[in-house]
């Protein structure tokens, strides 16, 4: 989910394949979209890699039968998507890394295992198909628009399956909040302390080490070559949080300062009546507007 614009000193440009004018020529786009869908999809690739890892992982703690198999089901549809993005790279002449290598993706995933360990049930569903899922959904819409073809039906694709596991976390987490609110409260802070930094941290203009490993001039990339910014996709990413944070129905007087305590990552929500001090009682928060 890591997108830049530049890279700090120890990205290095690479040399050019004899193919690029090519493909240029055969998909309408220049080598620095390439470079872009490159360290975009092979980052895409490492979210969808760990959450195969954390659906298996969590699927000893589902209570019944059922669910344990939806669980599966979430697993296997996210290998799918590794295989689908893989496909795309090698269609379209770019390398992809099929595996973890920015850090913040293995943090998530100690962050999500010591969840496990305490049988948290509550913080690993939030960490999964809450937070990930949301920053997933956010992804695959920027891919579905003001890219090439190909780029675009993945995207619009792997979006669908997205959705819908945001939506069976969403339902789970409702059902918990109703029979322990306190638990799931305290479950909510644990993990957005943890996992919200890790996660913005890699909505930014810097890499550690993925623009090296595939070889891509990283200093010459940007976002404007899919019309789009970090700063614009920082804000749709935190205003999708909100959102979710919302259609799940946890208490604004916990969600506040959670929200509140974002703009140390460098971005604030387009607009949100939890964050004014003069909102006027009986405003609705989830709509972002008074009734």
């Amino acid at each position: 989910m890591q997108t830049t614009a530049k890279t700090q000193a120890t990205c290095h440009a690479a040399p050019r394949t004899p193919n690029t004018a090519a493909r240029a020529q055969r998909h309408g786009k220049d080598q620095r979209y390439f470079d872009l869908m490159a360290y975009i999809v092979s980052n895409t690739i490492s979210g969808e890699i760990m959450a195969v890892e954390n659906y298996s992982e969590m699927v000893p703690l589902m209570p019944t039968t059922d669910a344990k198999i939806e669980t599966v089901k979430q697993a296997v549809e996210e290998s799918k998507h590794i295989k689908m993005l893989a496909s795309l790279g090698k269609r379209l002449d770019y390398a992809v890394k099929t595996e973890i290598v920015e850090p913040q993706w293995q943090k998530i995933r100690d962050h999500f295992s010591a969840a496990v360990k305490k049988r948290d049930l509550p913080a690993c569903l939030i960490i999964q198909d809450l937070m990930t899922e949301t920053m997933a959904i956010v992804l695959y819409k920027t891919l579905g628009r003001d890219t090439d073809p190909d780029t675009a039906q993945v995207a619009g694709l792997i979006l669908a399956d997205e959705i819908e596991h945001l939506g069976i976390g969403a339902r789970r987490i409702k059902a918990m909040l109703e029979e322990d609110p306190d638990t799931v409260h305290d479950a909510l802070v644990w993990a957005h302390h943890r996992v919200m930094p890790e996660l913005f941290s890699m909505i930014s203009t810097s890499c550690h080490s993925l623009c090296a490993e595939l070889s891509v001039d990283c200093g010459g990339i940007g976002l404007d070559s899919i019309a789009t910014d970090i700063e614009l996709l920082r804000v749709d990413a935190l205003d999708a949080y909100m959102e979710t944070l919302d259609l799940v129905g946890f208490d604004a007087k916990v969600t506040m300062p959670l929200i509140a305590s974002m703009s140390s990552y460098g971005v604030q929500p387009q607009a949100d009546l939890r964050l004014r001090t003069d909102a006027a009682p009986g405003c609705s928060t989830g709509a972002g507007r008074c009734c």
